[in-house]
Parts: C-alpha cells; structure tokens; sequence
C-alpha cells in the first residue's frame, strides 16, 4: 500500500537536510511527494532510498535556486480503468 511506502520515505527524508516537503496529486491519479535540498548527498540518499523499495522518481535539478527536487510517484490505483 502506497500510504506506508510514503510515511517511511517521509521519516527517513524528514531526518535528513530537505528544505522543502510537499504532497500533492498527479494528473494520473497518482500521489507525488517532492521533496526539495540544496544537498546533494540528501538527493543520493532518498534516491537510493526509492530504488531499495521500488518507489518511481524523478529527479530535476534547478540551477537558478541551487536546489534539487526529488519527485517521489507513488501508485494509488484509483482511476485504474477495467
């Protein structure tokens, strides 16, 4: 279940240097956590995080804020069409 998948990335993000945490819904129904750092090491650390418990990411780097975000997709199987 996605809920949990999510509270444990957001334990382990919220001990680490984020600058910025935000939840929201995608446009496919999906729910998406970004989560925002000026530390790079913090980015490699959710990352690795996402790929040891298989939670699809995307990551953007923002040159003009010196900042990355990190966008975590987790599956909600909501609008799943039979």
């Amino acid at each position: 279940m996605f809920v949990k998948d999510m509270k444990s990335l957001i334990k382990y993000a919220i001990e680490l240097d984020i600058s910025e945490l935000e939840c929201k819904l995608g446009y496919k129904g999906d729910a998406v956590l970004r989560l925002s750092s000026s530390n790079k090491d913090t980015i490699k650390k959710i990352e690795s995080f996402c790929k040891n418990i298989d939670i699809e990411y995307n990551i953007l780097y923002n040159n003009r804020k010196i900042s990355s975000d990190i966008f975590c997709i987790f599956n909600t199987d909501i609008y799943k069409l039979k």
